[in-house]
């Protein structure tokens, strides 16, 4: 009965201001903080949110403006796993029949989305622990939709913007296939470090969502 009554509370909180529920210190990506928010969990980082609060709403209206379950892609590429955001609207939401490969350099990463957010039920995806320029320099799959969603906290890593990273992820693309780079452009610095990182695309869309993130669509025509 108590139990029951605190959990009535902890929900009630969630809507008001959230509850935090733990925090984790990762060697890669510092102090993570797991939250109940909305009746929901949603991990954060010191200054971005990494899965299901503004970063899955981003992506959901990402897929959608690209229509991609209408385009039913077959194998799918995720750099950058965080806790599942991506499998969830793709497998859950959008009911898509693909094979996701998800990489993710973070362990500590991988344990709390397999804790918190019951990432182990996606038969169709594979996990590897592993960096993605190094995945990308050693692949050799073409896939029909690349997700890009490298940050430490709430920067890409420079070498994730450098032409050679792009090159080599553009080169995995099959024919017709879809890359979408998520960055975040807040303030100048972001904003310029943007402008740079589309100078390494001929032909792409901008999708600029909530004031905060700009993300680069590549389609590979």
């Amino acid at each position: 009965m108590i139990k029951s009554i605190k959990r009535k509370i902890q929900i009630i909180e969630s809507y008001l201001w959230g509850v935090k529920l733990a925090e984790y210190e990762s060697k890669l990506n510092g102090k993570l903080e797991l939250w109940l928010i909305n009746n929901r969990k949603v991990l954060n980082t010191a200054h971005a949110n990494l899965s299901f609060d503004s970063l899955h709403r981003i992506f959901q209206e990402v897929f959608s403006q690209i229509n991609i379950k209408l385009k039913k892609p077959e194998t799918a590429l995720l750099l950058g796993l965080g806790c599942g955001s991506v499998p969830t609207i793709l497998f859950n939401e959008l009911k898509l029949n693909c094979h996701l490969i998800a990489v993710e350099y973070d362990p500590m990463m991988i344990d709390i989305a397999m804790k918190h957010f019951d990432l182990q039920k996606f038969q169709n995806m594979t996990i590897l622990i592993d960096d993605a320029s190094n995945y990308v320099d050693h692949s050799i799959q073409k896939f029909d939709l690349i997700v890009v969603d490298l940050f430490t906290d709430n920067e890409v890593p420079y070498k994730f913007t450098e032409f050679e990273f792009i090159e080599k992820s553009l080169s995995l693309l099959c024919k017709s296939g879809i890359l979408v780079f998520n960055m975040m452009t807040e303030n100048l610095h972001q904003q310029q470090r943007f402008n740079q990182l589309m100078a390494h695309f001929t032909k792409a869309e901008i999708i600029k969502l909530f004031g905060t993130n700009s993300i680069l669509v590549f389609r590979n025509n």
